[in-house]
C-alpha cells in the first residue's frame, strides 16, 4: 500500500519532493496538505480553516465546490468528456455560441478554446498578425506609401505593467518583471508603452488635466513604429492585474479604441483575470462601453476545469473564411470543461452573483479606504468590484514603494505580511505582488469582509513599523 495516498503528511512531502512549484526556488517549497475545500475556505489536513483571498489564482469566482457546477460536470462525464473539433459536442457548441452572444459587440463571432490564458493570448496575437497579413494581401502593397521592409504588419504594442502569460509570445507582450527571465529570447516585434497609472503618472500629470496623455502617447508610438503598415495590434488588460490592480481613468479605453480605429489596427482586450463578474460587471470592458476586436477570457471561465478562449469579432473571424487559421492545441473545446463553464455562466446570470460582487465591492472599497487614513504605509487603495489592492509605500510625499519592480521575488515587507496573515489569521494572499492582494471569491459575505479587513488592519502594523 502506498502510504502517501492515506497520510496527509506523506502526500505533502511527496509533492514537495517531486512537483516543480511555479515561479519559485524549489528548496523553500513547503505545500500545505489540503483535506477539502468549500465556499471561500480551504480546510487543511491538520485542521486549519484558511480563507483564500486570491480566489485560487482568481479562478474560482463562484467559490470552491459549487454544487450546480459539480452536478453539471458529473452529468457530462457520463456522456462525452473529449473529442477533437472534427466532431461537435453539445456543451462545446453551446459555450461558443454563448460567449459570442454575451461578450461586447456583434454576436456573430467565432471562439477558439484553450486551457491557459497564455495559450489564448498566443492565439490572439497570431490571429491579429494573420488578419493584417490577409488584409495586406487583399489590398495589395501598392495601396500604401510606407516602405515594406518586412512582409506584413507584425508589431504588437503592449504596456509595461501588463502580464499576459508564460509562453513565449504571451510573455513577450508582458511588461511584468517575469519577462526578464526569458530575455533575450523573447519574440520580436513587441513594443511596450507606459501605463494608465494615475497614482504614478509616467508623465507627472494629474487626471483630468492630463487629457489622457498616456493614451495619446500610444498614438505617437504607433506612428513612430510604422503605422498600420507595421503595427498589427494593441493588447491590454482593461484593468491591470498582477502588477497592481490599476483601473484606467475614465475615457482612456474609449480613446484607445479611437486610436486603433484611426490606424486600422486591432484592439485585443485580455480579460483573463477580470472577466465573469470579478469587477461587478460580467466583463470589465462593459464599464468603459467599448468593443474589442479580440477578447481573451479564462481563469474563472472553466470554474474548476482549465479552460480559456480567444473570441474573434466578426471582422476578424471572416478573414479566416478562406484563409488558414494557423494555430491549434490538443484538448481545444474540451466538452467537460465547456459543461462546467456553461453551468458557471448560468449561475452568474441567474443567481445574482454579479450584483452581489458589485455591492460587496463597494462595501469592501469603503472599508479599505479607511485603512489608508489610518496607516502611514498605505499609499493608494484602488480597485473595482471584488478586485482590490493596497499599495504600500515608504513615504506618502515621495510615494517610494516598499517593493520595487526589481524586487518582485525579493523578501520584502509584502512577504512578511503574507506570512503573518497565513500564520496568525488563516488568510492566504500571494507573497509576490506589489501590494496586499484583496481578491476574494464573488460569494464572499459582509461578515467575511469584516474579518478580512480587521486582519489586514493588524497586518499593516508590520509595514508601518518598516516605514517608521
Amino acid at each position: 500500500m502506498n502510504t502517501a495516498e492515506n497520510n496527509p503528511e506523506d502526500f505533502s512531502k511527496s509533492q514537495q519532493k517531486h512537483l516543480m512549484q511555479c515561479w519559485s526556488a524549489q528548496g523553500s517549497y513547503e505545500p500545505i496538505a489540503v483535506e477539502k475545500t468549500e465556499g471561500c475556505w480551504i480546510h487543511t489536513a491538520e485542521g486549519r480553516k484558511i480563507f483564500d483571498l486570491r480566489s485560487a489564482h482568481e479562478c474560482i469566482n463562484l467559490g470552491f465546490n459549487h454544487p450546480k457546477v459539480l452536478q453539471a460536470m458529473r452529468e457530462q462525464m457520463e456522456k462525452v468528456v473529449y473529442v477533437t473539433d472534427d466532431f461537435a459536442t453539445e456543451p462545446t457548441a453551446k459555450l461558443a455560441k454563448t460567449l459570442a452572444e454575451i461578450t461586447p459587440g456583434d454576436p456573430n463571432k467565432r471562439v477558439w478554446f484553450a486551457q491557459s490564458g497564455a495559450a489564448a493570448v498566443e492565439a490572439a496575437i497570431k490571429a491579429a498578425r494573420f488578419y493584417k497579413y490577409n488584409q495586406m494581401v487583399k489590398k495589395g502593397l501598392s495601396t500604401t506609401s510606407e516602405p515594406h521592409l518586412y512582409p506584413y504588419p507584425y508589431k504588437i504594442i503592449s504596456r509595461y505593467r501588463s502580464y499576459h502569460g508564460a509562453t513565449a509570445g504571451a510573455m513577450s507582450v508582458s511588461g511584468d518583471p517575469r519577462r526578464w527571465l526569458q530575455e533575450p529570447f523573447v519574440v520580436p516585434g513587441v513594443v511596450h508603452a507606459p501605463d494608465a497609472y494615475c497614482y504614478r503618472c509616467p508623465f507627472n500629470h494629474t487626471f483630468p488635466d492630463c487629457d489622457l496623455a498616456c493614451a495619446d502617447y500610444i498614438d505617437q508610438m504607433i506612428e513612430l513604429e510604422g503605422g498600420s503598415a507595421k503595427v498589427a495590434a494593441v493588447i491590454i488588460e482593461p484593468i491591470v492585474g498582477s502588477n497592481g490592480i490599476i483601473p484606467p481613468p475614465p475615457g482612456y479605453l474609449p480613446r484607445l479604441r479611437e486610436i486603433c480605429d484611426k490606424w486600422d489596427i486591432l484592439l485585443i482586450i485580455d480579460e483573463t483575470m477580470t472577466g465573469f463578474g470579478r469587477t461587478g460587471k460580467f466583463f470589465a470592458t462593459e464599464h468603459y462601453d467599448i468593443v474589442p476586436d479580440i477578447m481573451v477570457v479564462g481563469k474563472a471561465l472553466g470554474v474548476y476545469v482549465p479552460l480559456t478562449a480567444a473570441i474573434f469579432s466578426h471582422k476578424v473571424a471572416k478573414s479566416f473564411d478562406e484563409n488558414l487559421f494557423g494555430h491549434g492545441q490538443s484538448y481545444s473545446g474540451h466538452a467537460l470543461a465547456c459543461a462546467a463553464a456553461l453551468a458557471g455562466i448560468k449561475i452568474l446570470q441567474e443567481d445574482g452573483i454579479v450584483d452581489h460582487a458589485r455591492e460587496m465591492g463597494e462595501y469592501l472599497g469603503h472599508k479599505l479606504a479607511a485603512l489608508a487614513e489610518k496607516h502611514s504605509s498605505v499609499g493608494d487603495v484602488r480597485g473595482i468590484g471584488l478586485f482590490w489592492t493596497i499599495e504600500l509605500i515608504k513615504d506618502k510625499g515621495t510615494k517610494e514603494p516598499l517593493r520595487r519592480a526589481t524586487e518582485k521575488y525579493s523578501y520584502t515587507v509584502v512577504s512578511k505580511i503574507a506570512e503573518y496573515l497565513l500564520r496568525e489569521k488563516n488568510i492566504y494572499i500571494p507573497a509576490d505582488k506589489f501590494g496586499i492582494w484583496v481578491v476574494p471569491p464573488l460569494i464572499v459575505t459582509q461578515e467575511e469582509i469584516d474579518f478580512l479587513v480587521d486582519a489586514i488592519d493588524e497586518a499593516l502594523v508590520i509595514a508601518d513599523n518598516e516605514v517608521n
